[in-house]
């Protein structure tokens, strides 16, 4: 796909051309098709060098695609911790996309810095899926915990009727599933009975005790819009 001089930069890490390109009149929130701007680019592709150029040269940090990703949501998904520091720094909103974003994908450290700076840990995706549902569906175990342990709701179900715990099920992750019934979680318990049982014939091992060590230590029916074109 194409992209103008700014952008491909961007997305590159090309600090030397975008440097260039400052030196005439440009837009530095220049978007793309899809909205895209340079800063969401270089904050995706863990351009730390570009992002910084780019907030010194103005950059909207809270600039979205038409999808509604931003250069934190797009730096959360893929677990770039340290450009979401910069970002939140320079006024970034957590939103509740990006912490949507790094449940479901399993970066930990995403999730745990957004909370701490104030995202909501029941946010909900446009088909009710919390980041509680998409980590127990995705199998993130530690994202599971961390996120009970920050008081997420354990029973809300989405629009098509799935908890967390029946996401987990459906899945095939009985150790998460056994961590939300503890948490309260209330779900068929013929269906689990059967899960556990599974579990105990080999197909997995429990870790009853992995829950409270954890907590001691600390953008579709499936998926979520977190990627649109960028032309």
């Amino acid at each position: 796909m194409d992209l103008s001089p700014l952008l491909d930069a961007a997305k590159k890490g090309d600090l030397s051309q975008l440097k260039k390109l400052s030196e005439d009149e440009y837009d530095v929130n220049e978007t793309a098709k899809s909205g895209v701007t340079a800063l969401i680019l270089a904050a995706e592709n863990n351009q730390a060098e570009v992002v910084e150029f780019l907030l010194s040269e103005g950059a909207d940090v809270n600039a979205s695609t038409t999808m509604g990703g931003t250069a934190v949501s797009r730096a959360a998904e893929n677990g770039h911790v340290d450009i979401m520091q910069k970002l939140l720094d320079r006024g970034a909103k957590p939103g509740n996309l990006s912490l949507i974003a790094a449940a479901r994908e399993g970066k930990l450290e995403a999730v745990k810095l957004l909370i701490e700076n104030g995202a909501d840990v029941n946010a909900e995706q446009r088909w009710g899926q919390t980041p509680l549902m998409l980590a127990a569906r995705e199998g993130h175990s530690d994202i599971v915990s961390y996120l009970l342990a920050n008081k997420a709701k354990i029973r809300v179900k989405d629009k098509d009727g799935h908890s967390a715990l029946s996401l987990a099920l459906d899945n095939d992750h009985v150790e998460i599933a056994s961590k939300l019934r503890r948490a309260g979680a209330k779900g068929d318990a013929a269906r689990e009975t059967d899960a556990v049982m599974d579990e105990e014939d080999g197909d997995n091992e429990l870790d009853t005790d992995e829950f409270d060590d954890l907590i001691d230590e600390e953008e579709i029916p499936e998926d979520i819009d977190l990627e649109e074109d960028e032309d």
